[in-house]
């Protein structure tokens, strides 16, 4: 353990040979099952920036308290290192977050990671379109959202960024705080504390945006075509933002985020008169259950679930684009639905056919599906699929949303060709609730928030780490 422990010290090494070769002998000992893994991991005492140490307290083990201090600065200051090296030439930095992905399922390596600096740093990198190693960042973010306690953080983090509004490259802004060596400045770009600002592209003055809207234009953009091939918008797909998604929404102390109507990124989220085409970042994400990354897939579905967990919104997640629903969080504001039927129905479809009078009342994007078209693969999303309907199907409004809209047809199907028998058995609950007679007690759960169409649109789980 000497010897490796001997190396932290050239990761802060001036010469980038010596930072290399110190963290690629260190990397392949960060591995969950590695018997050096210790080595970086503090004690739970050791206090993190702003807290104050306890390691000169009284008692008989004050000596044994001060050694094991000392032990946690020479740990706590490798995770910095390690951290500084994420903004190093692309092969080091790639080392050092593969290290820190593996490292960060450690709560307490976690909390000396998440810090406000380092934070801004690692969105800002993930959110710039020509960051090659975002990926990674998306694995790193994913993995320290992962810890329920870090969750507030994360959700609640702001990021600078300078508009372009003029620019003639994609896109119209830039996130001054991801400087890294691996990537590269915005073309129309100029750091106002050298040069004036680009007039021609309209450069504005730097002010903060939220980093979870940052992070699902990301995310979106990663989906586009030809990011795979280096041809796309963003240099990286960013799938695991997924993740960070779930979890945010795990916490029902910052779900409200992704269900907050917001104008299109980046403009300012808080205007004077909200426009009725705003629209949830949740509406971003759930467009990708069918995608063909399962962590995508994974990450959408689990952020459904998690929203759906929330009966007062039930009402919105089933609403059509073209209807009203009042906004849980203010009622005095009507807003578009986000309507996730079709996307959690549309995984347990397959390539069956419907009698006709079925298929008239199903979502029209799952009406006359081609004859190729495949279920879910994955049993672990199939059941998620299934759980949301089930947690969708605990109030009145819900239920009468999916017998509406054809959902009984659909799992009917699915339950014919199911081979899981956990989820066959989901299915099974699921249909005893929509084939149930409804009585009086069972509509007092019913949630009026839906409102009619207006006239005007009518004529036009446990948190999962990643470890590399």
């Amino acid at each position: 353990m000497a010897s490796l422990t001997e190396l932290f010290e050239f990761l802060s090494s001036p010469n980038p040979a010596a930072r290399q070769i110190a963290l690629q002998n260190l990397v392949g000992h960060t591995a969950k099952n590695d018997p050096e893994r210790h080595i970086f991991i503090p004690s739970s005492f050791a206090p993190v920036a702003g807290e104050t140490s306890t390691a000169d307290g009284g008692g008989l083990q004050t000596q044994k308290r001060k050694t094991e201090h000392e032990a946690d600065q020479v740990k706590v200051q490798a995770l910095r290192s390690l951290a500084d090296l994420c903004r190093d030439q692309a092969a080091i930095a790639h080392d050092a977050l593969s290290a820190l992905i593996n490292l960060s399922d450690n709560l307490s390596v976690a909390r000396h990671l998440a810090s406000e600096q380092f934070l801004v740093w690692l969105v800002s990198y993930t959110a710039n379109t020509t960051s090659p190693l975002s990926p990674l960042t998306s694995m790193l973010l994913s993995n320290l959202s992962s810890h329920p306690a870090l969750v507030p953080t994360i959700a609640h983090l702001t990021v600078p960024i300078v508009p372009l509004p003029l620019s003639k490259h994609y896109p119209p802004y830039y996130f001054p705080a991801s400087a890294s060596s691996s990537s590269t400045i915005h073309p129309d770009y100029r750091d106002p504390a050298f040069v004036p600002p680009n007039k021609e592209a309209g450069q504005e003055p730097e002010r903060p945006v939220e980093a979870i809207r940052a992070l699902v234009q990301a995310f979106e953009d990663g989906a586009s075509e030809g990011v795979k091939d280096g041809k796309g918008k963003r240099k990286g797909d960013c799938n695991f933002l997924a993740s960070v998604f779930a979890n945010v929404t795990m916490v029902p102390a910052t779900r409200g985020i992704l269900l907050t109507p917001q104008p299109p990124f980046p403009a300012p989220s808080k205007e004077e008169t909200p426009s009725d085409d705003e629209e949830p970042l949740l509406s971003k994400i759930v467009v990708y259950t069918e995608y063909p990354e399962t962590i995508r897939r994974g990450g959408a579905l689990g952020t459904i679930k998690n929203c759906a967990m929330d009966r007062a919104c039930h009402p919105w997640l089933l609403a059509t684009e073209d209807e009203r629903v009042r906004l849980p969080s203010d009622q005095t504001r009507t807003v578009k639905g986000v309507d996730v039927l079709p996307w959690v129905l549309g995984p347990l479809m397959g390539p069956e056919e419907y009698d006709v009078d079925e298929m008239e009342v199903l979502p029209e994007t799952l009406q006359f599906l081609p004859p190729e078209k495949t279920r879910e693969r994955d049993p672990v999303l199939r059941m998620m699929c299934v759980e949301i309907l089930l947690l969708l199907a605990t109030t009145h409004t819900g239920r009468e949303a999916l017998r509406k809209r054809g959902a009984y047809y659909v799992i009917r199907e699915a339950h014919k060709v199911e081979t899981d028998q956990q989820i066959k058995d989901a299915i099974e609950r699921l249909v005893g609730l929509l084939q149930g007679e409804e009585g009086r007690d069972t509509k007092e759960d019913r949630l009026d928030e839906l409102v009619s169409k207006p006239a005007a649109a009518g004529a036009s789980d446990e948190m999962d780490v990643v470890e590399v």
